[in-house]
């Protein structure tokens, strides 16, 4: 990170025991001419995975404030690089990810003025749905987003249903997580509310989708799908060649990747064209 950036921690209660934790990088006061960002982390990501603190570093250096949370639900706690509430994982609902930005963007000391949402995979749907339900949001910028949220065979739902949960494993550590088969449910008991599309055909704002053409966790073709129905004036749509599904970044963190420095460089023009 760059030294020029200075990095603060807080902490927003949601509700029960439920917190929401971010780092905010860059300027203490939203400048003129920049833009406060929230960045929503995917599935089994986090504020501090990997690349991620270098990567809303560089937007800020560009003079944005950014605002990284773990949503409340994630299984990332007080370790903050480890899933030290997997209890929590294990009910995880995109409702509860949507509450978490709501009282992100209404606490007043953080004083987060007409946002950007930037989500990663899981992250976009999140960005999209709380888009529509929260007018102060002023744009909504997608990485490697997804349409839906459970994209798994006939046969694994029955199996997930039969046993009550279903295994996440870790790639990379082989850690075991489960999600509990209440997040299925609640998944289709709430139809298109959980519509990433519908959300931003309904909220009305800018829309940047941005997807790497060799995404091997979801097909850029979802690019296309997410900005179906905004207006097209306001949707914009980036592939990058060559492209995974976290561009280029591993955790641990080896070090930038020009697959997200052209995300970076994609987003800061965006940023700084005319959008109304």
């Amino acid at each position: 990170m760059s030294s020029a950036i200075g990095t603060r921690e807080f902490e927003v209660a949601v509700s029960g025991d439920r917190l929401v934790r971010i780092s905010i990088d860059g300027p203490l006061q939203q400048e003129s001419g920049f833009e406060d960002i929230l960045f929503i982390p995917g599935f089994k990501g986090f504020k501090d995975w990997g690349g991620w603190p270098w990567f809303c570093s560089e937007l800020a250096v560009a003079g944005h404030r950014v605002f990284r949370m773990n949503p409340s639900m994630c299984g990332v706690g007080p370790s903050l690089d480890t899933f030290d509430q997997p209890e929590r994982f294990a009910r995880q609902t995109l409702a509860h990810d949507v509450e978490d930005v709501q009282a992100v963007l209404a606490d007043d000391e953080l004083g987060i003025s007409a946002p950007i949402l930037l989500g990663h995979s899981r992250g976009g749907l999140v960005a999209a749905l709380s888009a529509r339900v929260l007018d102060r949001v002023s744009a909504v910028i997608t990485m490697g987003t997804p349409t839906d949220l459970v994209r798994i065979s006939e046969q694994e739902l029955k199996q997930w249903r039969a046993d009550g949960r279903r295994e996440i494993v870790n790639a990379r550590t082989g850690e075991v997580l489960y999600q509990d088969v209440e997040v299925l449910e609640d998944y289709l008991q709430q139809g298109d509310a959980y519509s990433a599309p519908l959300a931003l055909q309904e909220a009305g704002v800018p829309v940047l989708a941005i997807h790497g053409a060799e995404d091997e966790a979801v097909d850029f073709a979802s690019a296309e799908v997410l900005l179906a129905a905004v207006d097209s004036q306001q949707a914009r749509k980036i592939i990058v060649a060559g492209a995974g599904h976290t561009f280029g970044l591993t955790h641990p963190f080896t070090g930038p990747h020009p697959h997200a420095q052209k995300v970076i460089e994609e987003i800061l023009s965006w940023l700084g064209e005319d959008r109304r």
